[in-house]
């Protein structure tokens, strides 16, 4: 089973920020947060919303046909099937569209 490595935390203790909104990001690292599974809450919501995973999204079968649908409606013009996923590929950078 292959091992994915995503960062869900980062906390740069001597850059920008108020000393509170650090204490506060350190809180995932804290017995009680452990205990709680908040760490896999927050590593589950990252992943989620990572750039990768909306890569994903908007190359869904769903996302392409509304697009393709949308530019019918704006443009009048006609839009085959693969079109919309062919610029999507152009718009979306390349170091996220590999899944």
């Amino acid at each position: 089973m292959p091992v994915s490595l995503d960062l869900a935390l980062e906390v740069d203790l001597a850059g920008p920020g108020t000393a509170q909104q650090k204490t506060a990001e350190l809180l995932y690292l804290t017995r009680e947060a452990l205990k709680r599974g908040l760490i896999d809450d927050l590593w589950r919501t990252k992943s989620a919303t990572s750039p990768r995973a909306l890569a994903a999204l908007l190359r869904s079968e769903a996302v392409v046909d509304a697009i393709r649908r949308e530019l019918r409606r704006t443009s009048g013009h006609r839009v085959e099937s693969a079109d919309p996923l062919r610029l999507l590929s152009d718009v979306i950078h390349p170091d996220v569209s590999q899944t």
